[in-house]
């Protein structure tokens, strides 16, 4: 999803682009100074970059401040809406409460939401505003349905599971590949296809490496097949997913090493416990032969045998 706002004051533009991933803003603007012909314009540029639009919470999120013909801007964003269902936009004066009593100012300004995959369908809202103390700031506070947000129709990755989107926003903030590749795809064919991306690194993200049984290894194996089939340019993540799935044979593999070198070291200890009990026995023998060798010797070797006599 892409917005652009272009904000005029006479003609300043001012122009934001958001993908399902980030909310991404630029601007072009051109103002006329009060005392300067219309046609004698000013022009200026602003980008602002949001990562992870869908886990923004509900309150007023501010741009930074930026400056065309030395008037002080910034955007205003509700991403969950101004207590509404709706993405609530607006400009502000970002200098308002330093102003001089009395001050005002003018602009006429039209913002865009602008469809990634299709431009005609972009949605423009064409605003005017005198921008005074009491009222600093303008905008529309119903812009666009929070529900058409990610509709594929509306520019998004379509109806996917609300639990997809943070993994997805994170993705395709680093790779905007995958969001470029399926563009003149059907709106079921995008649904489909960034579901199937959604559960895999969904999979990857919850999932400890202790947790990577057989079962689990066969289901990561099953998700990284149905993604294949949907054409992602997935380099940056196969040797990933390949690797966790060698993992649980290397993991099995240090568990039979391990067995291996538990029964070794109890058949250590056994063998120990034999050769303990083996030299115990052996200095019991040792002492038994020294006393015996001792009796032997008080024995007179040249005495006649004889015999006894009554």
């Amino acid at each position: 999803m892409s917005y652009r706002f272009r904000v005029l004051n006479k003609d300043l533009k001012r122009r934001i682009v958001c993908l399902p991933n980030l909310l991404s803003t630029s601007s072009v603007g051109r103002m006329k100074k009060e005392d300067e012909e219309e046609e004698d314009l000013v022009c200026g540029t602003f980008t602002w970059r949001i990562n992870n639009f869908s886990t923004l919470n509900n309150l007023g999120h501010y741009s930074d401040v930026f400056v065309i013909c030395g008037y002080k801007w910034r955007i205003i964003i509700y991403p969950k809406g101004n207590k509404v269902n709706y993405l609530s936009l607006y400009l502000d004066v970002a200098d308002a409460s330093t102003l001089p009593s009395g001050w005002t100012r003018y602009a006429k300004f039209s913002l865009t939401v602008v469809n990634q995959l299709d431009s005609k369908k972009s949605i423009t809202k064409d605003l005017e505003h005198e921008f005074v103390a009491n009222v600093s700031n303008w905008g529309n506070k119903l812009f666009i349905l929070l529900s058409e947000l990610c509709d594929h129709d509306k520019g998004g990755l379509g109806r996917v599971e609300k639990t997809l989107v943070p993994f997805l926003e994170e993705v395709c903030s680093s790779y905007p590949s995958l969001l470029e590749c399926h563009k003149k795809r059907s709106r079921m064919f995008i649904q489909c296809a960034f579901t199937a991306l959604g559960r895999l690194l969904r999979f990857l993200k919850t999932t400890k490496a202790k947790d990577m049984t057989r079962d689990a290894c066969k289901r990561l194996q099953l998700l990284w097949e149905e993604l294949e089939t949907f054409k992602f340019d997935l380099a940056w993540l196969e040797p990933h997913v390949q690797l966790v799935l060698v993992m649980k044979k290397r993991a099995e593999r240090v568990d039979r090493l391990r067995e291996d070198v538990e029964i070794l070291e109890n058949e250590t200890k056994r063998q120990r416990d034999v050769l303990a009990a083996a030299e115990i026995d052996l200095e019991a023998a040792k002492r038994d032969l020294a006393k015996a060798e001792e009796e032997f010797k008080k024995i007179d070797m040249d005495t006649e045998l004889g015999y006894p006599l009554p």
